[in-house]
């Protein structure tokens, strides 16, 4: 009978706050609207929704798989993100969303685009008959993941979702983008506070001979925090826009998008984090000693009102491009 050894390599390995990237030539090329109909034309948008999930805990997964014997192994990693003086309380969240809100009707101006008053908006059919989709101001976890959400001028939550309205909602949005002679935009986006990425490196070598057969299994980890903000797509939704005809047009990204906003942040390994139950579900996969992210309220505000300026920047900077094509 052969006798069956199985050797186990483990390494792991933290890198620094930041690494290096693949360089595109705009941020602004990470939105995947080359195709759209909307955009080359639009002259007006009507912010109907400008909805922000920020991020309090971030989560990178990877699986492996060696192709020879097939087997499989992942990990995880996730970000903490903590205050040193005060947690950051819901209007602190709403403040950073209206501020947006407003930069972003100035930006789309100064890229000649022209916007619609909030009142119009919310004062047509559309918009009153149309009830919140979620609530503003609650904690929301997810897959390892924790966030807060606010809706800029505490408005409703339009839209959520991968599909544009049915039904009278889709009647009565077409009737709201030709009254308001507009694109209707429903903007739904993440900030996270923290630019999170895991890789493995998954090999396995099978040795016989006559007497016995030795497998050996080598993973190597790496891993990296970066405080530095990124904007993504919330999970299961998109920002849309929606004109007086045709379907409506998904704003998604090719990836996150790097808005260079950094914050003061002292980062170190905190094994109290850990979810030791979430691993014990996967036999394989590992994860790591968590990473805990301390700041002030006053420095991760200032970093997300200018990650939210960035997104504004680059999505204006993208309508410019296919407008000028």
């Amino acid at each position: 009978m052969k006798k069956h050894i199985i050797l186990v390599l483990l390494t792991a390995l933290m890198v620094g706050p930041s690494w290096a990237q693949n360089k595109e030539k705009s941020e602004a090329d990470k939105f995947k609207v080359d195709d759209s109909k909307l955009i080359p034309k639009m002259k007006r948008l009507a912010l109907a929704q400008v909805a922000v999930h920020y991020k309090l805990v971030t989560t990178a997964k990877t699986v492996a798989k060696d192709k020879g014997s097939n087997s499989i192994a992942g990990a995880r990693v996730s970000a903490y993100l903590e205050f040193t003086d005060a947690e950051p309380t819901q209007q602190d969240y709403q403040e950073i969303t209206d501020h947006f809100y407003r930069y972003f009707q100035k930006r789309l101006k100064s890229g000649g685009i022209d916007t619609v008053g909030w009142g119009a908006i919310t004062a047509h059919e559309f918009y009153e008959k149309v009830s919140d989709d979620e609530e503003s101001g609650e904690k929301s976890e997810k897959g390892g993941n924790t966030w807060m959400t606010a809706v800029a001028n505490n408005g409703k939550m339009l839209h959520n979702g991968l599909t544009g309205f049915a039904g009278a909602k889709g009647k009565r949005i077409v009737t709201f983008t030709k009254d308001l002679d507009a694109v209707a935009g429903f903007f739904e986006l993440t900030v996270d506070f923290a630019d999170v990425m895991v890789n493995l490196d998954l090999k396995v070598a099978v040795n016989e001979n006559w007497l016995y057969t030795t497998t050996t299994t080598s993973k190597k980890y790496t891993w990296a925090v970066n405080p530095e903000m990124t904007v993504n797509v919330p999970d299961g939704a998109a920002p849309m826009l929606q004109g007086p005809k045709g379907w409506p047009e998904m704003i998604f990204q090719w990836n996150d998008i790097q808005t260079g906003a950094r914050y003061d942040a002292a980062m170190s390994e905190d094994p109290s984090k850990a979810r030791g139950g979430l691993a014990k579900q996967f036999a394989f996969r590992k994860e790591i000693t968590p990473v805990l992210l301390t700041t002030t309220r006053e420095k991760y505000k200032a970093a997300a009102k200018l990650a939210c300026e960035k997104y504004a920047d680059y999505f204006v900077e993208k309508c410019t491009k296919l407008r000028d094509k």
